[in-house]
C-alpha cells in the first residue's frame, strides 16, 4: 500500500471525511503534506486528537496550556489556529510569563519576592498587555522576562550579603553596573521604580540608560553595492532579497518587515504597491515587486506549509511570522548588517524627504527624525533654517 493510502486510512479513523468534526478543516492540509512524516506525527498525536473530538479537551488555549509535552502541543495548536479551528492566542506570552514567575522568584526572601511581584504586576505586565494589543508580545515578553530575571539576580546578590533592598548602598549599585554586559542594565527599570516608591534609598544614584556602542552606518558605496547584489543575485533566497531591499531602499525596521502580510501587497495599474503602517503605499521596483507577489514560498512539505499562509515571512509555526531576530540573523548570514544598513538608508532619505513624510514611512517620532536630519545635514534642515532667517 502506498504511503498516501496508509495516511488516508489512518486519518479516516481520526477525522472521517464526512463527519461533522471540529477538526474537519485540518484534514486536507494533513493529506497534502509529506505522507510518511505526517503519519508518524499522527501516531504520536492520535490520543490528543481523539480527546478533542470527543470533547475531553475543550478547544481553548487555556485547556492547551494545561497539557504535558508542550512542544508537540504547540505544533498542533499552531495548526489549529492557522486553519481557523482555534482563535488567535494573543495573550499567550503574557500567560507564560505569569506562569514562570514563581520559578523566576524562587530564590528570593518573602519580602524581596513580594516587592518584585508587586513591580511585575504594576509596571511590567501592563506594558506587556499593551504590546499584546499591537501583536508585539513575543519580543516584549522576552525583554520583560529578562528584566525580571536580572532584578531577581540583583536581589539575590544583596541577600548573599545579608542586605535588604532598603539597605542597599551606592557601592552595591556601582558594583552591579560595572560588571561587563548590557544585560545588567535590565535591572535599572526595577531600581528606578523601587527608588521612586521609597523601597530603595532615594539618595542613591543610578547610571544613565544603557545605550551600547554606537553602530557605524554602512557607507553609501557599500549600501549601493548591497542593493545591486539584492537586485541581481538570484542565488539568494527571494525573501532575504526583499527584506534586504526594504531596509536598503526604504529604511524599514525588521519588526515592521517581519509583520508584513499578503494584504499589504497590492497589484495596481501603476505597479506593485506595498503598504507600510499608516504611511502612503510604496511602489516597489523590479525585481522586488515580483518577489513580493510570489511570497510566501513553500519551503517544506509539512502540514503547516499546506495551509494558506498570509505572512510574507512565515515562521516555524503555521500561525506566526518569522521573528525580527530570526530575520536579522538570516540577513547577517548573507553578509548584511541590518542596523548599519538601515542607519545608512535613513541618512540618505533624510536628505531627500521632508520630516513629515519620514515619520510615517520609518515609524519614528518627530524628535528622532529631526536628529537624523541634523546629523545628515539634510536639505530640509536648511529649508527650515532659511524660513526662520
Amino acid at each position: 500500500m502506498c504511503h498516501l493510502c496508509t495516511l488516508t486510512r489512518r486519518l479516516d479513523v481520526i477525522i472521517p471525511p464526512d463527519a461533522d468534526s471540529p477538526l474537519a478543516p485540518l484534514r486536507q492540509p494533513l493529506l497534502r503534506a509529506e505522507p510518511v512524516t505526517t503519519r508518524r506525527w499522527l501516531i504520536r498525536t492520535t490520543p490528543l486528537l481523539h480527546s478533542i473530538q470527543d470533547g475531553s479537551i475543550t478547544l481553548t488555549h487555556a485547556s492547551f496550556d494545561t497539557l504535558p509535552h508542550q512542544k508537540s502541543v504547540d505544533h498542533l495548536r499552531s495548526l489549529l489556529v492557522a486553519t481557523g479551528i482555534l482563535g488567535p492566542d494573543l495573550d499567550r506570552s503574557l500567560r507564560h510569563l505569569e506562569a514562570q514567575l514563581p520559578q523566576l522568584l524562587s530564590r528570593l526572601t518573602p519580602n524581596h519576592r513580594a516587592l518584585l511581584t508587586r513591580w511585575t504586576y504594576w509596571a511590567v505586565l501592563p506594558r506587556l498587555r499593551a504590546a499584546t494589543e499591537k501583536r508585539e508580545s513575543h519580543v516584549s515578553a522576552q525583554n520583560a522576562r529578562s528584566q525580571i530575571r536580572q532584578s531577581a539576580l540583583f536581589l539575590d546578590l544583596l541577600q548573599k550579603r545579608s542586605t535588604a533592598l532598603g539597605e542597599c548602598t551606592q557601592h552595591d549599585i556601582d558594583t552591579w553596573f560595572s560588571t561587563p554586559g548590557a544585560v545588567h542594565w535590565r535591572v535599572r527599570s526595577f531600581l528606578t521604580w523601587a527608588r521612586r516608591n521609597r523601597h530603595l534609598p532615594r539618595t542613591l544614584t543610578l547610571p544613565p540608560s544603557y545605550r551600547g556602542r554606537a553602530e557605524v552606518p554602512t557607507d553609501d558605496d557599500e549600501r549601493w553595492q548591497i542593493c545591486r547584489r539584492l537586485v541581481h543575485d538570484e542565488a539568494l533566497d527571494p525573501a532575504d532579497r526583499l527584506a534586504g531591499a526594504l531596509i536598503a531602499l526604504f529604511a524599514q525596521p525588521l519588526t515592521r518587515i517581519a509583520g508584513l502580510t499578503t494584504a499589504h501587497v497590492t497589484e495596481t495599474n501603476a505597479g506593485v504597491e506595498l503598504r507600510l503602517g499608516s504611511a502612503d503605499t510604496l511602489l516597489l521596483p523590479d525585481p522586488f515587486a515580483q518577489i513580493a507577489l510570489q511570497l510566501p514560498q513553500l519551503r517544506r512539505a509539512g502540514t503547516a506549509e499546506q495551509i494558506p499562509r498570509t505572512w510574507l515571512f512565515p515562521g516555524r509555526h503555521a500561525d506566526k511570522p518569522l521573528t525580527a531576530t530570526a530575520l536579522g540573523n538570516r540577513l547577517r548570514h548573507i553578509g548584511i548588517s541590518p542596523r548599519a544598513l538601515r542607519l545608512s538608508a535613513i541618512s540618505h532619505l533624510t536628505r531627500e524627504l521632508p520630516p513629515s513624510a519620514l515619520e510615517a514611512m520609518l515609524g519614528l517620532n518627530a524628535h528622532t527624525v529631526a536628529q537624523h536630519t541634523l546629523r545628515a545635514n539634510g536639505q530640509w534642515t536648511n529649508y527650515a533654517a532659511n524660513r526662520h532667517s
